[in-house]
């Protein structure tokens, strides 16, 4: 049952009324004010984003060129022909070309963020490094010689550089690597050529004045030979006297021989065949001396252009000392020799096991006059040594001592053979 409303409750309807007006009014006020703050936020917000894309765009492009250009540093620094590594301040490598990991036998995946001295390996200075990092000092042109593996010498120069900071501070070094292998050889031969040049001024002079008198003895000493024929003796000290006049003849010529200038005859040579012919060659000698001169499979059609006569006079020479290094009497001594192509060059190597070249005896093998063979006139390794160059080839080798030698002839390979003709 529902009560009457009483006078003063009927009396208080229009306030309460009122006061649902004023609180509507006030609301709707406030949501304007409300959705006017909204607006100028939605407005705000639309700006900033703009505003924000515009500095993301400008920030993509600003990375995007960073990146081009990190990019075209990193195929510069690769493209280099000399070595480049960076290190930090605590001596880590940051980066390494790939000039640097061929010169140091590395591989970049495995030297990444080491230190220095564990991968350089002796072959870099790291008290110059932490000199350039702790001082700021530059060192230029420091001079280094390492050997590969193989046991072959690379020169170097190095320099090396700090790394400086916006702020003045040292943030690491770089290390700059220069292989002057090429240009050492290429000095040895300019002196070994003025050398030549003394020595065959020298050779022409005094072979002529000694010739004359050696064959004055000569000839006596045939005469002297037929005036004792019956006197066994006698005629034995006679023909040492025509042997040893002999000996010093042919010591002359390979000398006029070696100081001479080369004249080169170049041919076509097809390389089995001419390989087979030195084969026979040494047939008579490898069986005297017991040692077994084995010639190993040629491709075929492989050719190289040189003087046929003087190739084939450093070819003997290799093969003959290789013969008398091993052990002879048939004890086992062997001398196996080949040839094939690298790239556009022609090898010939001639391979022994016999008693190697000791470590002191390296630098001067191919220096005249110096033989370990007793009665060796020391010129046959300079003289060949001279022919190749003038191919301009290299003769190298490798060698332990007592563990055999390697010798290499590598010869370009000539124009009319890389064309076909």
């Amino acid at each position: 049952m529902i009560e009457a409303a009483t006078d003063s409750q009927i009396a208080h309807v229009p306030d309460a009324i009122t006061k649902i007006k004023d609180a509507f009014d006030i609301f709707e006020s406030q949501s304007e004010l409300l959705q006017a703050s909204y607006e100028d936020l939605k407005r705000n917000l639309a700006a900033s984003n703009r505003d924000l894309n515009r500095k993301n765009r400008a920030l993509s492009t600003k990375v995007e060129e960073l990146n081009h250009m990190s990019s075209r540093l990193q195929c510069l620094l690769e493209s280099l022909s000399d070595g480049v590594l960076v290190v930090n301040r605590d001596l880590r490598i940051e980066r390494c070309n790939a000039a640097a990991k061929t010169m140091l036998n590395l591989e970049y995946s495995l030297i990444a963020g080491r230190k220095y001295s564990e991968v350089v390996n002796g072959l870099g200075n790291i008290k110059l490094l932490n000199a350039a990092v702790n001082m700021g000092i530059s060192f230029l042109d420091e001079q280094r010689v390492y050997e590969n593996e193989d046991g072959s010498k690379v020169h170097m120069i190095a320099s090396i550089t700090p790394i400086w900071g916006n702020d003045g501070e040292v943030l690491g070094a770089v290390e700059v690597l220069r292989d002057v292998t090429r240009l050492r050889r290429l000095e040895e031969r300019i002196n070994a050529q003025k050398r030549l040049a003394a020595l065959g001024e020298m050779a022409a002079s005094v072979a002529h004045e000694i010739r004359n008198p050696l064959g004055t003895i000569e000839g006596f000493a045939r005469l002297l030979k037929r005036d004792l024929d019956g006197q066994p003796d006698h005629l034995a000290l006679a023909n040492k006297i025509v042997e040893g006049v002999q000996n010093l003849n042919y010591v002359i010529t390979n000398l006029l021989t070696y100081a001479r200038p080369m004249y080169l005859q170049y041919e076509i040579i097809d390389v089995a065949p001419f390989l087979e012919e030195i084969l026979e060659l040494l047939d008579d000698t490898a069986k005297r001396d017991g040692v077994e001169v084995c010639l190993k499979e040629i491709p075929k059609d492989l050719l190289v252009g040189a003087d046929k006569r003087q190739l084939r006079q450093v070819l003997l020479n290799l093969c003959i000392n290789g013969i008398q290094a091993c052990p002879g009497d048939n004890q086992g001594g062997k001398v196996s020799f080949w040839a094939e192509r690298r790239m556009d060059k022609v090898a010939f190597v001639v391979a022994d096991n016999g008693c190697g070249i000791s470590e002191n005896d390296k630098p001067q093998i191919f220096d005249p006059f110096f033989t370990k063979k007793e009665g060796g006139t020391g010129l046959g390794l300079s003289l060949s040594h001279k022919i190749i160059s003038a191919h301009g080839g290299d003769l190298t080798f490798s060698s332990e001592h007592g563990a055999g030698a390697s010798f290499e002839v590598l010869l370009p390979c000539d124009a009319a053979v890389k064309e076909g003709y």
